[in-house]
């Protein structure tokens, strides 16, 4: 099978063609809660190590439930020390895999209002976690609104320049059939790849990229594209 950094590609909902590279890229994988981070085990087990790395993840501050399942599941990610895990602090190392925490944008039964000033601190947070720390070369994300801040950060940074090839996948819930979730109807404008599970999805929004099977195949979308000089 053909390596798929070595062919010439674009993304097809950006429409922006990206010169291949041989380089692994830095990845940051954006963690949701219950169902979304088994739904990105099957996605990132599918990730070649060869060409994705190092692998970063991120996960809300009050999120107590991700980190446990990944360090649960050491054949997908060999996260160590699963105690630390547990702390609730800002970022910590673990056998190569680097864990961030940031404010959660909305937490459930929050007022929309006062979600306003807990949405503005969550995206300094992004973005200086996209701008400076990680300075990550892909973001995958499969919602929910915790993505939304790292997203548009990176979004930003691609705009002015600073960190322009840094490309956004997202991967619709498995479970959203007829239409797009909240956070994906925001991020479907900005996406450099947005994927559904579903035929009626993708006739819907026919930019979209239709996975036959929820774990997508490597060879198909997991591909990856030229780094910053």
């Amino acid at each position: 099978m053909k390596d798929p950094r070595t062919a010439a590609s674009s993304f097809p909902h950006s429409g922006s063609s990206v010169k291949p590279t041989t380089k692994p890229l830095k990845t940051l994988v954006v963690l949701g809660s219950g169902g979304h981070t088994t739904e990105m085990l099957y996605l990132i087990q599918n990730l070649n190590p060869d060409h994705y790395s190092p692998i970063v993840l991120t996960v809300a501050t009050t999120d107590t439930t991700s980190i446990k399942r990944v360090s649960a599941h050491p054949h997908v990610l060999p996260i160590q020390d699963k105690e630390n895990l547990e702390e609730n602090s800002s970022s910590s190392s673990h056998n190569g895999q680097r864990v961030y925490r940031i404010p959660r944008s909305r937490e459930v039964g929050q007022s929309y209002w006062s979600s306003i000033l807990t949405t503005l601190y969550s995206f300094v947070f992004a973005f200086w976690l996209v701008g400076f720390q990680v300075q990550p070369d892909l973001i995958l994300a499969n919602g929910p609104g915790t993505c939304l801040p790292i997203a548009f950060s990176a979004f930003f940074f691609r705009i002015v320049g600073w960190k322009p090839r840094t490309r956004i996948i997202f991967v619709e819930s498995f479970c959203r059939v007829k239409s797009l979730s909240l956070t994906g109807k925001l991020i479907y404008p900005i996406a450099d790849l947005f994927a559904v599970c579903w035929q009626q999805l993708h006739e819907k929004y026919p930019l979209t990229y239709l996975v036959t099977s929820f774990v997508p195949k490597t060879e198909n979308v997991n591909k990856s594209y030229t780094k910053d000089e």
